[in-house]
């Protein structure tokens, strides 16, 4: 039975967005729950944007994982921060104001 062979290098880029989520988790306040929530959302929003970044601006992969994990946590803290203290019936009397005027509807 052969094993895949593991790239360390690889391995090691792709946890860095990982590690920078798990660094800025000390400066967010919240439960454990929320906090390993955001760090989850903060390391997958820096997962999949790290190579598209990097091919841009030309830095490591690495790097690049690593800052986006650690400013995408906090982005998705203020992301989740606002969804909390949205008011959500003046938010979708916008989005319903919105529809009756494009579909030609009565004010």
């Amino acid at each position: 039975m052969n094993l895949p062979s593991i790239d360390a290098d690889v391995l090691l880029t792709k946890f860095s967005s990982v590690a920078g989520a798990l660094v800025s988790m000390k400066f967010l306040s919240g439960s454990w729950t929320e906090r390993l929530l955001t760090a989850s959302a903060g390391a997958a929003l820096a997962y999949i944007l790290s190579p598209h970044l990097a091919s841009k601006i030309g830095a490591p992969e690495g790097f690049v994982g690593f800052l986006a994990g650690l400013f995408g946590m906090a982005v998705m803290s203020r992301f989740w921060e606002f969804i909390q203290t949205a008011p959500i019936s003046d938010f979708w009397k916008i989005v319903l104001d919105f529809v009756k005027r494009i579909s030609g509807g009565s004010k």
